[in-house]
C-alpha cells in the first residue's frame, strides 16, 4: 500500500499565489488569444504547484519488511579469554541463515568501535578483531550511536549485543530507548563466562582531610570469587607502614588499618594485595589521598644535599618545615608536590631533572597556587639549562641576557651525528638542540654546526651568530641516515675553529652510537693545545649503546663536560646548559652589595645598610610583568618576583650557601630574609569551616563541598569553583551549584587513572569591588584502575534488561533475530522534490514559449485571433 504525505505542509499557504498569477496573465498577454492565455495560466499554476509541493516536501510513503540486522561484539578488557571465539560462533550462527533481502553486519566495540563486516557487505569477509585485552573499557552506548549511523532508514533494524554486561562508560539503557521510539528492537547475548579465581580490592576509604595529630582509619573492601589467603600492605607516600595476611571468604570482606602518625601535608595511601588464588593484577592496587592539616612546609631541591643546610636551618629557626633533598630527588608526581606549600630549587641543573618533571613544577605553581624559588648557582638558570623549558616559563626572568661589552668573545662548533640510528625523536631533539645553542648566542659569537654519519656533511660554516636564520634553517634540514664516524668531523670542527679569532672556543660532540675507529686522543688533545675545549653528549644506556669510555676521554682530554642520558629529551637541556657554560656571558663573581629598589614586604625590615657582600651571581633579565626588588651594583637583576597562574614564583640570582653567600650565611638578616621571601611566594590557603568529600562511580567523578561559619551556620549563596588538574596535567575548570544549605555540588568525567587534584574557592561580595575570599585549599583524589577490573562475573540483568526495554529477548536464536511480527513494518519515505523540480524547470521552457512565439500567425487559435483581432 502507497500514500503520499508531507514534510512541511505549511508552505501549501503560498498556493493562494495562484489567482494573482492568473489576474497578472490578463495584463502581460491581453493581446492574445484566449486559448493561449488559458494554456499559459495552466502552465504557470501547474508551476508554483509543483514548487510548493518540493518546498513542503511531498514524501510517496511505502511499506517495508525488510530486516536488517548488525551484530555489536564486545572485546573490552573485562570480556572472558574466550570471547572472540564465542563472538565467532554467534555471527556464524547469524550469517549463515540469512533470508532473502536482509542485511546483516558485524562490529566490534569497547571505548571505540571497529566495523568487522559492512552492513550487506559479504558474511565470509571479517576483519581482523581487537587482541583481547587491549580494547579499553565497555562504551555500549557508542556503540548504539555508530550503529544509527551505518543502520539504513528502510528496514526494520534489529541490534544483537554479544557482551558480559558490565558497562563502564555511558548509558546503554537510555540509548536503547531512543532506538525503540525509532521503531528498533535490541536483542542481548551473554559470554559464557569462565569459570577463574578473582580477587579485587574497591575504592580506598580515607578521610578526605584530616587535623594534625588526630588518628583514623584506612580501609577497602576486597571481593574474592572463592576462599583464599591474600597478603595486604599499607603505603604511605610509598614507604611500607603497615601488613597484614587474611583468609578471604567468597564475596566482601572488609580490610581496616588504624594510622596514628600522619605527616602533614598531602599524604598518599596505597594498599597493596597478593592472593594466592587471582586472575587479574590490575585491580590488586588501591589508593587514597588524605590532606592532613599543619605547619608550613617547603622542600628544598640542593644540587648537593649538604649544602641546603644553611637555608633549611634558617627557614626552621622561622617555624618553616623544611625538607631536603638533593636535585634529582624532585617529585615524580603532581600530588606528591601538592604536599609542600613551596618548592626552591637551589643549584640544580635541568639535567636531573626531567622533562615531565619541570611540567609538574610549572602546573604546580600555575594550577595549584603553589610558590616556587630558583636560587642562582653554577647549575641554575640559563648555566644549569633551563633555557626554553617549562620552568622558565614559571619564572619572573629571562635565561637569555645580552653579552656585556667586556664579555669575552665565543667561537663554539656543534658536531651531531645524523646516523640511521638517530631517527625519530633523537634528531628531532638534536636538532632542537642545536637550534636553541644558536638563540643563546650574541651577534659577536660564532658558530657552526657539522653533521656526521659515515661521513662529515658541512651544515653551516662557522659564522657570525648574528646569521641565526640562515644557521637555523640549515640545521632544520638536516636528515638522519648512514653509519657512525666521528673522527673526521672533529678533524674538521678543528680546522674551523682555528681559522676564527675569539677568547672562547669551545666544540660539543653528540652521538648516540659506536664510532669508527680514529685517533680520538690525538684530535682532542690538538684542540686544547689551540686553546679550544671539547664537551661531549652520548643518547643510550650504555656501553652497548655508546662508546661511553671514549667520550669520558675526550671531555677530560678536552678540558670539558661528559654527559650521559638514555632520554633524548634531555638533550636541548645539555645544549643549552653547555653554551652558556662556554660563553661565560652569564655568570658574574665578584663582590658586591645588594641595592634595594623597590621596599616590597619581601625585603621591608631588614637592616640592607649592614648587609655583607655577596661574591657572584648569575645573570637574567626580568619579564615585562615582573617586579624587581634588589639589584646589583652592576644595576643587573638580583631578586625578582611575579605571579604566575594561581601561584607565584621568585627567582634570586645569587646563591644561599657558602660559596657566593659565605658572608651572608653568618649575617643576621640571612634567616628574615628567606622567611620573608618563602612567605611571600608560599601557597596560600584558606579553610574555614569547609568539609570536602570526593568520590567516584562508574567513571563520573563527585566534588561535594559542606560550608560552615565558626558558629556552624550553613554558608549560603557562595560563588563556588574549583580548578581541576587531571593526571595528564590538562585543566577543567568546574562550577559547583548550590543544592542544600550550605552545601555545593558539581560532576564530572574521571575517565583517565591516576591523581586528580582539586583548587577550590569560595568566594563572596566583598566590601569594594574585589570578592571576598571564604575559602581557597587544595584536595586531591585518585582512579587505582580502570572501572573494567571491578567485576567478577557476568551482568546478566543488565543484558536482560537493555532488551526487553526494546520489545527484543535476551539469549535469541538466529530465527528471532529475523522472525518479522504481523503487521510489522517500516514506513519507507521517498522524497519526490528532485522530480517534482525537474517538472517545474521543463513546464518553464513551455511557458516561455507560450509567451515568446506568435501561436496565431503560424496557425494555432487562428480562428480565435480573427474572432478577436
Amino acid at each position: 500500500m502507497m500514500n503520499f504525505s508531507l514534510e512541511h505542509p505549511g508552505f501549501l499557504a503560498l498556493l493562494v499565489a495562484i489567482p494573482v498569477v492568473i489576474g497578472v496573465l490578463r495584463y502581460t498577454l491581453a493581446d492574445s488569444p484566449k486559448a493561449q492565455l488559458a494554456l499559459s495560466a495552466a502552465t504557470r499554476s501547474v508551476i508554483l504547484l509543483l514548487l510548493v509541493l518540493a518546498l513542503a516536501s511531498l514524501l510517496w510513503v511505502s511499506h517495508s519488511q525488510r530486516v536488517s540486522v548488525l551484530v555489536l561484539g564486545d572485546v573490552s578488557d573485562s570480556v572472558p579469554k574466550s570471547a572472540p571465539g564465542q563472538l565467532s560462533n554467534w555471527w556464524r550462527q547469524v550469517s549463515g541463515s540469512v533470508p532473502e533481502h536482509t542485511r546483516v553486519g558485524l562490529t566490534t566495540f569497547a571505548v571505540t568501535n571497529q566495523e568487522l563486516v559492512r552492513l550487506g557487505g559479504d558474511p565470509k569477509t571479517v576483519g581482523e578483531a581487537p587482541r583481547h585485552g587491549s580494547a579499553g573499557e565497555t562504551d555500549v552506548e557508542r556503540a548504539f550511536l555508530t550503529a544509527a549511523q551505518s543502520m539504513p532508514t528502510d528496514t526494520l533494524n534489529r541490534l544483537l549485543v554479544v557482551s558480559d554486561g558490565n558497562e563502564t562508560v555511558g548509558d546503554a539503557l537510555a540509548a536503547a530507548r531512543r532506538a525503540s521510539a525509532h521503531g528498533w528492537k535490541v536483542y542481548a547475548a551473554a559470554y559464557t563466562n569462565e569459570v577463574r579465581d578473582e580477587v579485587l580490592l574497591e575504592d580506598l576509604v580515607v578521610p578526605s582531610e584530616v587535623k594534625k595529630g588526630a588518628s583514623f582509619g584506612v580501609s577497602a573492601i576486597a571481593q574474592a570469587s572463592a576462599a583464599t589467603r591474600a597478603q595486604f600492605t599499607l603505603y604511605r607516600d610509598g614507604f611500607k607502614i603497615q601488613e597484614k595476611e587474611v583468609d578471604l571468604v567468597a564475596g566482601a570482606n572488609t580490610l581496616t588499618f588504624q594510622e596514628t602518625r600522619a605527616k602533614e601535608g598531602l599524604v598518599k595511601y596505597e594498599l597493596r594485595m597478593k592472593a594466592a588464588r587471582d586472575f587479574f593484577a590490575d585491580n590488586n592496587v588501591a589508593s587514597g589521598l588524605v590532606s592532613v592539616a599543619g605547619e608550613p612546609r617547603v622542600l628544598l631541591l640542593e644540587g648537593v644535599e649538604r649544602d641546603g643546610r644553611f637555608l633549611a636551618r634558617a627557614l626552621e629557626a622561622e617555624n618553616i618545615r623544611v625538607e631536603v633533598r638533593e636535585g634529582k630527588g624532585m617529585p615524580g608526581s603532581l600530588e606528591e608536590l601538592a604536599a609542600y606549600d613551596a618548592v626552591i630549587l637551589s643549584d640544580v641543573p635541568a639535567t636531573d631533572l626531567r622533562l615531565a618533571q619541570m611540567n609538574l613544577l610549572r602546573s604546580y605553581v600555575e594550577d595549584l597556587g603553589g610558590g616556587f624559588i630558583m636560587i642562582g648557582g653554577q647549575n641554575s638558570f640559563g648555566l644549569g639549562g633551563y633555557y626554553r623549558t617549562p620552568v622558565e616559563e614559571a619564572l619572573p626572568v629571562k635565561m637569555r641576557s645580552e653579552k656585556k661589552k667586556d664579555t669575552p668573545g665565543l667561537a663554539m662548533m656543534l658536531v651531531i651525528d645524523k646516523s640511521g640510528s638517530m631517527s625519530g625523536d633523537k634528531i628531532q631533539l638534536a636538532k632542537e638542540a642545536a637550534i636553541a645553542a644558536v638563540e643563546l648566542m650574541s651577534d659577536r659569537d660564532y658558530v657552526g654546526v657539522i653533521a656526521f654519519d659515515s661521513e662529515p656533511y658541512v651544515v653551516s660554516e662557522l659564522q657570525p651568530a648574528s646569521n641565526k636564520g640562515g644557521i637555523v634553517a640549515a640545521i632544520e634540514r638536516i636528515e638522519e641516515g648512514g653509519g657512525t664516524a666521528m673522527y673526521e668531523p672533529m678533524v674538521q670542527a678543528h680546522q674551523q675553529l682555528q681559522q676564527v679569532t675569539a677568547a672562547l672556543k669551545h666544540c660539543i660532540v653528540l652521538t648516540d652510537g659506536v664510532s669508527q675507529p680514529g685517533d680520538f686522543q690525538g684530535i682532542t688533545q690538538s684542540m686544547q693545545l689551540d686553546q679550544i675545549t671539547v664537551s661531549s653528549v652520548g643518547i643510550g644506556q650504555g656501553d652497548g649503546d655508546i662508546d661511553a669510555e671514549v667520550l669520558q676521554n675526550i671531555a677530560r682530554w678536552g678540558k670539558g663536560r661528559f654527559y650521559q642520558t638514555s632520554d633524548p629529551h634531555d638533550v636541548p637541556q645539555i645544549f643549552t646548559k653547555e653554551t652558556m657554560t662556554a660563553s661565560k656571558s652569564s655568570l658574574v663573581e665578584e663582590p658586591f652589595l645588594p641595592q634595594v629598589l623597590r621596599n616590597d614586604q619581601v625585603v621591608r625590615g631588614i637592616d640592607w645598610n649592614n648587609a655583607p657582600f655577596l661574591f657572584g651571581y648569575v645573570v637574567t633579565v626580568p619579564k615585562p610583568t615582573a617586579g624587581v626588588p634588589l639589584l646589583t651594583e652592576r644595576g643587573d637583576p638580583l631578586l625578582v618576583s611575579w605571579r604566575f597562574g594561581l601561584g607565584k614564583s621568585a627567582a634570586f640570582m645569587s646563591d644561599a650557601k657558602s660559596k657566593w653567600a659565605a658572608d651572608w650565611v653568618r649575617w643576621a638578616g640571612y634567616g628574615q630574609f628567606w622567611a620573608q621571601l618563602v612567605r611571600d611566594v608560599m601557597r596560600t590557603t584558606q579553610h574555614r569551616g569547609a568539609e570536602t568529600t570526593l568520590s567516584v562511580r562508574g567513571g563520573e567523578g563527585h566534588l561535594r563541598v559542606d560550608a560552615t561559619d565558626e558558629s556552624g551556620v550553613f554558608r549560603n549563596g557562595l560563588t563556588t569553583s574549583a580548578q581541576l588538574v587531571k593526571p595528564d596535567l590538562s585543566l577543567m575548570p568546574l562550577a559547583l551549584r548550590q543544592t542544600a544549605p550550605g552545601r555545593y555540588e558539581a560532576t564530572f568525567p574521571m575517565p583517565e587513572t591516576g591523581s586528580y587534584l582539586f583548587k577550590i574557592r569560595q568566594t563572596r561580595p566583598g566590601p569594594g569591588t574585589e570578592p571576598e575570599v571564604v575559602n581557597d585549599y587544595t584536595r586531591a583524589m585518585t582512579v587505582s584502575y580502570k572501572p573494567e577490573y571491578r567485576h567478577l562475573s557476568l551482568n546478566e540483568p543488565f543484558l536482560r534488561s537493555l532488551a526487553e526495554s526494546t520489545g527484543g529477548a535476551f539469549q535469541p536464536s538466529a530465527d528471532d533475530l529475523f522472525r518479522v511480527a504481523a503487521g510489522e513494518q517500516v514506513a519507507v519515505r521517498k522524497r519526490l522534490w528532485p522530480w517534482l523540480l525537474t517538472a517545474a524547470l521543463l513546464l518553464f521552457v513551455v511557458d516561455v514559449a507560450l509567451r515568446r512565439l506568435d501561436l496565431a500567425g503560424r496557425g494555432l487559435f487562428r480562428d480565435e485571433a480573427q474572432r478577436y483581432g
